[in-house]
């Protein structure tokens, strides 16, 4: 019998940065490293995004034919209500799914501060494998899950995965949360297809030009670096004009830092008609459905809307004189004409993401 618990996760863990222990003794995941992401302490719900283990799985052989994996897991309510969570576990051509049946319920509030939580105790799973052949098991993109022990009735290997290395930095509509699964994420999807290996950073909320971000990408060995931006800065009113192109600039030249030549595509915001021309922030309506608020630009000279974002980063790429550094319309991967796909008018449903992998994978090629 062969249990992995503690360092040894290092070993057939991918997609993280680090581990630290959590509160069942075992080990969770980050995709920020500690010292980075301790420079946002105190901010709830992007301590809980980064902690959603998007694109973070586990990959390793084994001779026996069944393994059984212990986790904590935690998940996030909205109004009481959480949605499902899973494993997704791939062999080949082979895919199931492994619920994960009474997490740890946590609720934030609207001021990003965490309000109420709901223990539960650890969990263990039986997965039924075929012996010698690669596993591959993905962690939930939607909740945060302490890793505390995996054993088989056998030998465990490592399998690292191939394939190009990819970074992806990307808002909400990357990391997919409302994804039924999290082979279902669109960047998840896109790697599958192109057999890429992804390091996904996408922050639910938090695309914001961090340089903390930059930095964790800089640091990251890449093949190729893919980055998302413009609806977060507009959803959260977070900048200006005059210093949203100053930031995109200091975020590309500390990539740049460590990527000297690496390809670079950035990637403009999907059709989001609600904020094509009215500046943020979104605000909820009592209907769940997202809304800009009532302002005026004339008013707030210099609020960003994503059509300026667009134009901005257009010009920011083409005033950089870099070849290695390229720019999609994000509109090209969900238009304008396909917004019925976004489910309260900002967030893609499955179909858009869906749509959004198959387009953005089409252009890879």
């Amino acid at each position: 019998m062969t249990t992995i618990t503690a360092e040894e996760w290092n070993d057939v863990l991918f997609g993280a940065a680090d581990l630290e222990t959590g509160p069942s003794g075992g080990r969770m995941p980050h995709r920020i490293p500690a010292g980075l992401r301790r420079q946002l302490d105190g901010d709830a719900m992007f301590e809980w995004v980064e902690s959603c283990s998007a694109g973070v799985r586990m990959r390793f052989r084994t001779s026996a034919d069944r393994i059984a994996l212990t986790v904590a897991s935690t998940t996030l309510a909205t109004n009481g209500v959480h949605p499902p969570i899973a494993l997704v576990v791939r062999q080949g051509d082979d895919r199931s799914l492994v619920p994960l049946g009474d997490p740890t319920v946590v609720e934030i509030d609207a001021k990003r501060r965490v309000t109420g939580i709901r223990p539960a105790a650890p969990e263990t799973v039986s997965v039924a494998v075929r012996p010698e052949q690669p596993v591959e098991i993905r962690r939930p993109h939607n909740a945060r899950v302490e890793l505390i022990s995996l054993t088989a009735d056998g030998t465990i290997e490592p399998s690292p995965p191939s394939g190009r290395r990819w970074i992806h930095y990307g808002s909400s509509i990357s990391q997919g949360m409302d994804a039924v699964a999290a082979d279902r994420t669109w960047p998840a999807a896109a790697a599958s297809a192109l057999d890429w290996d992804l390091r996904d950073l996408s922050l639910a909320g938090n695309a914001q030009l961090d340089g903390f971000v930059a930095r964790t990408i800089r640091d990251t060995a890449a093949d190729i670096i893919t980055l998302k931006i413009g609806v977060n800065t507009v959803n959260a009113d977070s900048f200006r004009e005059r210093t949203f192109r100053p930031a995109l600039h200091a975020f590309l030249d500390t990539v740049r830092d460590g990527h000297p030549t690496t390809p670079v595509v950035l990637i403009t915001a999907i059709a989001c008609p609600i904020h094509e021309h009215s500046p943020g922030p979104v605000v909820a309506r009592p209907d769940g459905m997202a809304a800009a608020a009532i302002r005026s630009i004339e008013k707030d000279d210099g609020a960003l809307t994503l059509a300026r974002t667009r134009e901005i980063i257009a010009d920011a790429v083409a005033s950089r004189g870099d070849d290695a550094l390229t720019c999609i319309d994000g509109r090209e991967l969900l238009g304008a004409h396909e917004a019925d796909r976004l489910y309260d008018r900002l967030h893609p449903d499955q179909l858009g993401l869906d749509l959004i992998a198959e387009r953005f994978v089409a252009m890879m090629r």
